[in-house]
């Protein structure tokens, strides 16, 4: 991993409590996954782990797309809320992706942790 990339991963270890599972990706990235996140009573389970891929530009990149783990679906039987979406994998697992761009990524400011944290907001407000 880039010396930003450990960083980045240093800082969601120490952010979100729990278990954090990390992958060496080939290009100096790294693959996390941060295990019973609370998505809100939206969802059913209201608990999900959310994958992600920091890539070797970060801090560069935007940490996009985020993924979810395929169990989880809206509490009220209903469809998925527009910006999720169903048939996906992430990391042998099938998987729901949420697809939050930061279309205003700013390296100075904007980090992993930044973008889990909005990420877990937006799903908890849907």
């Amino acid at each position: 991993m880039t010396p930003e990339v450990t960083a980045a991963v240093a800082e969601v270890r120490m952010t979100f409590d729990g278990r954090v599972e990390v992958e060496e990706e080939a290009q100096g990235g790294a693959y996390v996954t941060v295990f019973d996140l609370p998505i809100g009573p939206r969802f059913k389970p209201a608990v999900s782990w959310v994958g992600f891929l920091v890539t070797f530009q970060h801090p560069r990149a935007d940490v996009y797309p985020h993924f979810l783990d395929a169990a989880v679906a809206p509490a009220d039987s209903g469809a998925l809320p527009a910006g999720i979406s169903a048939g996906h994998t992430w990391r042998g697992k099938t998987a729901l992706q949420v697809s939050r761009k930061s279309h205003r990524w700013n390296p100075a400011a904007d980090t992993a942790v930044t973008k889990l944290a909005k990420v877990l907001t937006w799903l908890r407000s849907q």
